[in-house]
């Protein structure tokens, strides 16, 4: 027996066509690629939050830290 059992679900064709089109990959375009104002002021603002959370936990952990070597 030379036959091989095939375990693919692959249908058979008789003609091997290519489905893909003749341009694969366009750069995108200006206006794609710009981003809107609001999604701009949203990420600042976003950004700007987590900045200031950020700065002020820093600030509490080193009060702590501080008055509990030096005391208070």
């Amino acid at each position: 027996m030379n036959q091989y059992p095939s375990h693919s679900n692959m249908p058979t064709f008789v003609k091997n066509e290519s489905n893909t089109k003749p341009v694969l990959y366009q750069h995108p375009t200006a206006k794609e690629m710009r981003t809107s104002r609001w999604a701009k002021i949203k990420a600042d603002i976003r950004d700007f939050l987590i900045f200031i959370v950020i700065a002020i936990a820093c600030w509490m952990l080193i009060s702590v830290l501080l008055t509990a070597a030096f005391g208070g």
